[in-house]
C-alpha cells in the first residue's frame, strides 16, 4: 500500500471551522426568519447555518428581551447637578485649555528651530 494515500482524509469527513457570527447577523437573520415573507429553510441556507443554531438565537433574543424588560440592565442616567461632575467637566475642560496652549507654544519653538 502507499503510505500517502493512507495519509489522506476520507473525502467527506473533514471538520469544518466554525464560523463566528456577530451580534448584528444574529439578529439579523432573527429578524429575517420570523418575517415570515421567505421561508425559514432559505434564511438558512442563506446564512450556512442549521435550525438548532436559528434556536439558540431565538433563546438568546428572547434572554436579551426579558432581561432588558425587567430592568436589570439599566443605564445609569447621569445627574447634570451632581457637584462631582460639574467639577469634572470643569477640570476637563481646563485641560483641554492648557494642552491648546502648549500645542501652540510647541509650534512656534518648531518653527524657530526649522
Amino acid at each position: 500500500m502507499d503510505q500517502e494515500r493512507d495519509l489522506q482524509p476520507v473525502p467527506g469527513t473533514e471538520k469544518k471551522s466554525r464560523r463566528h457570527l456577530s451580534a448584528e447577523t444574529k439578529y439579523t437573520i432573527f429578524l429575517e426568519a420570523g418575517r415570515g415573507d421567505i421561508p425559514v429553510v432559505e434564511v438558512l441556507r442563506k446564512y450556512g447555518i442549521h435550525s438548532s443554531e436559528l434556536q439558540r438565537i431565538r433563546e438568546k433574543v428572547r434572554m436579551g428581551a426579558l432581561k432588558e424588560l425587567n430592568g436589570k440592565a439599566r443605564v445609569p442616567v447621569p445627574d447634570t447637578n451632581n457637584e462631582a461632575l460639574q467639577r469634572l467637566t470643569a477640570e476637563k475642560e481646563r485641560m483641554e485649555q492648557a494642552l491648546l496652549e502648549l500645542t501652540i507654544e510647541h509650534q512656534l519653538l518648531k518653527k524657530k528651530t526649522s
